[in-house]
This record gives structure tokens, C-alpha cells and sequence, in this order.
């Protein structure tokens, strides 16, 4: 009997140490491949998401799982040691320290509107007097923007300035008709469920659901994105953590994002590099 109970105590000591290495290596998806964890940036997630299916495709048994989210919570998974990867669709601030940033290409923010509205362009001071006064743009009296830590939000209150220079960015509060949403696609979903609002998304998730505007008379595209007359623009950043050794999966995944065949995944769904 003290046999068995020997044998019986020692393949649950195996058994723990053999859970824990699991725990502790951290690479092993659910199926047993090797995992790459992004986090952040719902702009970038749909990307990332083709991006990952094409790497996976050409590197069996490695899995990129991404969870969609925004660039703060990136950022702040990354510095935690949450993810492999963060993704933030703005550049880092002056006191977000810590962190390594890598551009991987360019994207535009567009305005859009239901198909029914008969807008077609808007400018900068319109776009100013509506979010930050209430000020109706024809027929559009309401506006949507994104919550606090968006990347799409921080460089869309950059960008958007009136006449004298002041930017959204500056203001203490949006005006009574501005609501928020939280990702790309629920600015899309109010969007297209309302004839008299304004929203803006990232150029790269356009798509038939919703009508994209021009802004300031020029049209959002990546050609004009590269010679610099669409002004609504800003980068794709992919984050690590400073000073800590990347598994060999995370830097094969992080070099072939500069490669040809990744840059022409990224040409194919609209955005410049």
C-alpha cells in the first residue's frame, strides 16, 4: 500500500511540474500550437486578422490570436506583459516610456455617413463647429465618436482643427450631440442605422455598409494619404516591451510584417506603405 501511495505521489509531482511548465512558457495555444498574442487597437485588429491568417497559412503550427480592444489598452497590456504584441493606431505619447514601436504601415480616418445622406464632403471647420459646438452640417445634427484610449479618436481630435487652429483635442467636452462608441464597428452599426449623424472610422474598414466623405474637397485613398493631400491620417504601430528577449516565434512573426508578401496584404485592403 505505502508503494502505491509512493508511485501515486510522485505522477502528481510529475503531473504539477509538467502543468507549470505549460504555465510558465506561455506559447501554447489551446490546440497545442505555438501562440502569438496581440492586443490593442480596434482599427488595426481586421488587419491584423488577415495578416495572421496569411502568416499561419505559411508557418503551420504557429496560431496569432488577436483581441480587439483600443491602442491605450494595448499599450498598457504590453507594459503588463499581457500580450507578445501590442497595437496602437496613433504614435506613443511623451510619457509612454517603456516601449519599442514599430510602424507597419499608414491609414487614413474618414468620415462617414448613412448611404441615404446626400453629403458628399466636409470640411475641417464643419467637422469642428459640429463635434464641438452642435453645429448642424446640412442635415446632420448628431455625431459619434470613439471613447477615451482610442488610437482612431487621439489622432482624429489632432487633426481636426477650425480656422484659428484650435483641434478637438483641446476641448473639455464634446457638445451634447456627440455620443461615443467603443470600437470600429459600432461606429459603423450607428452610422448606418441613422440618416442624420457623422461618425469616422479607419479608411482600411470602409466598406458598403456606410458612405465615406471627402474631406476638405480631396477623397480619402491611399494614393492621397502617400502624397500628402488626404491630411486625416496616421500610423499603424506594433509595440514590445523595452528590453525584454522576444521568443524566436514573436520575431519571425514581427519580421516578416516588413516583408513584401505582408506589404502586399496591406496594399490589397487600403492602406500605404
Amino acid at each position: 500500500m505505502k508503494r502505491l501511495m509512493k508511485i501515486v505521489m510522485a505522477m502528481l509531482v510529475v503531473a504539477i511540474g509538467v502543468g507549470c511548465c505549460f504555465a510558465a512558457c506561455g506559447d501554447k495555444g489551446g490546440d497545442g500550437d505555438r501562440e502569438i498574442r496581440l492586443s490593442g487597437s480596434s482599427s488595426i485588429s481586421p488587419l491584423m486578422q488577415k495578416l495572421g491568417a496569411a502568416y499561419e497559412e505559411a508557418n503551420p503550427g504557429v496560431k496569432v490570436r488577436v483581441t480587439s480592444s483600443d491602442s491605450g489598452t494595448g499599450i498598457a497590456d504590453t507594459l503588463a506583459g499581457k500580450n507578445d504584441i501590442g497595437m496602437a493606431s496613433r504614435a506613443l505619447k511623451d510619457g509612454e516610456t517603456g516601449l519599442v514601436a514599430t510602424k507597419i504601415c499608414d491609414d487614413g480616418v474618414v468620415l462617414i455617413v448613412n448611404n441615404d445622406v446626400a453629403l458628399t464632403d466636409v470640411t475641417s471647420q464643419q467637422v469642428y463647429d459640429l463635434y464641438a459646438n452642435g453645429t448642424a452640417i446640412e442635415a446632420i445634427v448628431n455625431a459619434v465618436s470613439r471613447e477615451e484610449g482610442s488610437g482612431t479618436r487621439d489622432a482624429f481630435d489632432d487633426l481636426i482643427k477650425n480656422a484659428e487652429g484650435d483641434k478637438l483635442k483641446e476641448l473639455t467636452k464634446f457638445a451634447d450631440c456627440v455620443s461615443i462608441q467603443r470600437s470600429t464597428g459600432d461606429v459603423k452599426v450607428e452610422i448606418a442605422a441613422s440618416k442624420n449623424a457623422i461618425g469616422y472610422i479607419s479608411l482600411g474598414s470602409l466598406d458598403d455598409t456606410v458612405k465615406g466623405l471627402t474631406f476638405n474637397g480631396v477623397a480619402a485613398s491611399a494614393e492621397n494619404i502617400k502624397n500628402g493631400t488626404y491630411t486625416l491620417a496616421r500610423p499603424f504601430n506594433i509595440l514590445t516591451k523595452e528590453g525584454v528577449e522576444q521568443s524566436a516565434e514573436v520575431k519571425a512573426f514581427i519580421e516578416w510584417l516588413a516583408s513584401d508578401a505582408a506589404k502586399a496584404i496591406m496594399t490589397e485592403e487600403g492602406y500605404v506603405v
